[in-house]
């Protein structure tokens, strides 16, 4: 796919194609790629590192909840799972002792058994302490609230001191948005698809996309991306306009194409300047 952005065409002083062959579309720009960022714990909000408009990285900490109790559960954890590895050593010795006896005559087969019963149940004991601990660990971890993408933080809706509680209905804390790249969408008419399908000798809607060339412009004419070509069509088409939606990625490397923008899209068919049909 060649794609050509073009960042700077105010200044280079582009225009879009005059191609009488070209249909033109409303389009708008969307994210590919946007994260709402939620906490898995609750508690008092301590530290806020992030504003609107702030570039972060994928796991960069945003805010951080008061942590000392979850500090002291790690504590309280690391103790019950290093007591248990003592009862599992002490468990051990004891039925390596009565195995000892039993080879000797000294003991019973059921000494020997309840030896072995008592080592399962401290291993047991061992595995639910470890569990405990990497749960107590991760809990410590979620007080701190990091991005899960790199991008704009588009959006924050807590400040320190805020107390956070499980809420179905709560917004986001935070929301990320990454602009490199974007998605452009736009509709174009089904029954037209249809036709050119059968003008070109075509089973399959992708052959079709995979001929596109598309422009974006903006209403003056300022050509913001050339040479697209869409990826992506609906499944569904709209029952009251009769249109398909139709996606294409665009690399957007300075965040010139915003989430939001209308732009207008200039679409032709390779090959159709020959035998004068539209996209």
């Amino acid at each position: 796919m060649r794609i050509l952005l073009l960042t700077l065409s105010i200044l280079i002083g582009l225009t879009v194609r005059s191609d009488a062959q070209a249909l033109i579309f409303e389009g708008r720009i969307e994210a590919v790629d946007r994260a709402q960022i939620y906490s898995r714990a609750e508690g008092r909000v301590t530290e806020v590192h992030a504003t609107a408009g702030m570039r972060v990285e994928a796991g960069t900490v945003l805010a951080r909840l008061e942590s000392d109790l979850a500090e002291l559960a790690v504590d309280a954890a690391e103790a019950e799972l290093a007591r248990q590895e003592a009862l599992v050593r002490q468990a051990k010795d004891r039925l390596a002792r009565a195995d000892r006896l039993s080879q000797s005559g000294s003991s019973s087969a059921v000494a020997l058994f309840e030896a072995e019963t008592d080592v399962q149940l401290a291993e047991a004991s061992h595995r639910a302490a470890d569990v405990a601990l990497k749960r107590a660990k991760v809990e410590l971890e979620d007080t701190e609230i990091r991005a899960t993408q790199s991008g704009i933080v588009e959006s924050v809706a807590v400040g320190v001191g805020a107390l956070l509680e499980f809420d179905a209905g709560m917004p986001p804390l935070f929301e990320i948005i990454e602009m490199d790249p974007v998605r452009v969408v736009y509709q174009v008419p089904y029954a037209e698809r249809l036709a050119q399908m059968a003008r070109f000798d075509l089973t399959r809607s992708e052959d079709l996309l995979a001929r596109v060339e598309a422009d974006l412009t903006l209403a003056d004419g300022t050509v913001l991306a050339q040479g697209i070509t869409p990826e992506a069509t609906s499944v569904r088409v709209d029952p009251e306009t009769g249109t398909l939606q139709i996606w294409a990625e665009v690399p957007n490397p300075d965040a010139v194409l915003r989430p939001g923008m209308r732009v207008t899209v200039r679409s032709i068919v390779a090959g159709q300047e020959q035998e004068g049909l539209n996209q």
